[in-house]
């Protein structure tokens, strides 16, 4: 046994191989997909490749590597470096700066336990740990975040010498991106410019230098057991090491939209956010509303209710369609959207809402913040029960406008049960089986009245 041992260690060729090129498929939920072109001096035989230092963050089972015809994959093994840490006295550094102390127990993919001087077991989230000092303090280790991080060794039958390339691919965590978007609207309120641009956070544990990204929009399923095969296959479709483009352009990746950065190799270090613009669009044309949904309650009550108590307060909303005559025509990733007005050479915060996925063609939604010039009084002056199970309700809402200028109001109601409207003093849209909608305009200075009766059958 000896004698085989040795005989292997001498036609074993241990070789570490060096990064090329980093592509990375970022997605909504904090994960990504990472693919890492790698080349080595390779030696006809039985070779071993290291890879130091993959993400601390890395997701083990889905490590795959995609080899050449002329290599063959015998086994690949990953350690963390951390493994020999384990029942050592070391010190977490926390994100809030405290310091954690105790003995080393256990390392999990996503958190780690300490048992302290007192015999207690310690969970630390990875999420929250800044730094692990295993003893003396290395300040490039520190700054390099790569001291938590783990070693993929590759074991490999090679046909022939010479240089050798390969593919690695694998999924990690606390890689993230948000969509943002700054809309400015003028002092008149007629004109509205929309500003768009993705936020990439890295908090996976490494440096990424001079990688191309690709970004995608949607929500991803996600297995218990993280399975890696269906991410592996999105990635491949939306990677290009090749190519450059002025604007970030979506393109349709299976059920979702993949956006790639206008900006090549780019460099994101660990704990680092960057910004980089998608998109601008100028003069969009959009509707401003205001919304009032008088009820509070969502049940209803099969008793008089006139001392309903009801929501006075009116949302104000900008509403545009996504279209391309509206200079638009692309999907909207699910982000963040301020809305801010000009006021001579300065700017002012009037709102902030989220957009949620768009579709092209779809309608946008932004609501500021409540109305302070208009107000909404909701009251039902009548209340029949009609015969077993079946209610009939006249409600009477009125919208007071104090501006000095004519408003357009949506009022929402919802209609419970089997719902029929017995009468009404305006029209109306029915949405859908349990909700209608009044499109109204309230001249300046003035109160609107609307008045409708409505029957609800609650049998079955």
């Amino acid at each position: 046994m000896n004698i085989f041992l040795l005989l292997f260690s001498l036609t074993n060729f241990l070789n570490s191989a060096e990064l090329k090129d980093t592509g990375i498929t970022v997605y909504n939920d904090n994960r990504a997909v990472v693919n890492q072109k790698y080349t080595a001096d390779c030696k006809k035989g039985f070779i071993d490749i290291d890879i130091p230092n993959l993400p601390r963050t890395v997701v083990t089972d889905s490590i795959n590597i995609d080899l050449p015809q002329d290599l063959r994959l015998r086994f690949n093994s990953y350690k963390s470096e951390n493994d020999s840490k384990i029942n050592q006295n070391v010190s977490v550094i926390t994100k809030d700066n405290e310091k954690i102390n105790g003995v080393l127990y256990r390392i999990g993919d996503k958190n780690i336990t300490l048992k302290n001087d007192s015999d207690e077991y310690l969970i630390i989230e990875n999420d929250y740990i800044k730094y692990i000092n295993y003893g003396k303090f290395d300040e490039t280790d520190f700054k390099n975040r790569m001291i938590n991080n783990g070693t993929l060794n590759i074991s490999l039958d090679s046909k022939k010498s010479g240089k050798c390339d390969f593919m690695l691919n694998y999924i990690i965590n606390n890689l993230s991106w948000q969509a943002a978007y700054d809309a400015y609207v003028d002092e008149s309120f007629s004109n509205l410019d929309i500003n768009a641009r993705v936020n990439l956070t890295n908090n996976s544990g490494y440096n990424f230098k001079n990688s191309k990204i690709s970004l995608v929009a949607g929500v991803v399923n996600k297995a218990s057991d993280d399975q890696p095969q269906t991410f592996r296959l999105m990635a491949a479709k939306s990677m290009d090491f090749g190519g450059n483009s002025e604007e970030m352009t979506p393109k349709s990746l299976s059920e979702f939209y993949a956006y790639d950065l206008p900006v090549k190799d780019i460099t994101i270090n660990d704990g680092e956010s960057i910004s980089v613009d998608m998109f601008t669009v100028k003069n969009i044309k959009f509707d401003k509303v205001y919304i009032y949904k008088g009820q509070k309650d969502n049940w209803y009550y099969y008793d008089n209710l006139k001392n309903y108590n009801y929501d006075k307060n009116l949302t104000a909303q900008l509403i545009f369609k996504n279209t391309k005559e509206n200079n638009l025509n692309k999907p909207l990733p699910e982000g963040k959207i301020r809305v801010y007005q000009k006021n001579g050479d300065l700017i002012s915060l009037v709102g902030e809402d989220n957009l949620p996925h768009t579709a092209v063609n779809d309608k946008v939604e932004i609501n500021t913040g409540k109305a302070f010039d208009v107000s909404g009084e909701r009251k039902i002056i009548e209340h029949k029960k009609v015969m077993t199970n079946i209610y009939r309700d006249t409600i009477n809402i009125k919208i007071k406008n104090e501006k000095n200028e004519p408003i357009n109001v949506k009022i929402k109601e919802y209609l419970w049960g089997n719902s029929k409207i017995i009468d009404s003093s305006s029209k109306y849209n029915r949405i859908d089986a349990n909700n209608i909608e009044f499109d109204i305009k309230v001249e300046k200075k003035s109160t609107f009245v609307l008045n409708f009766t409505a029957e609800y059958n609650f049998n079955q």
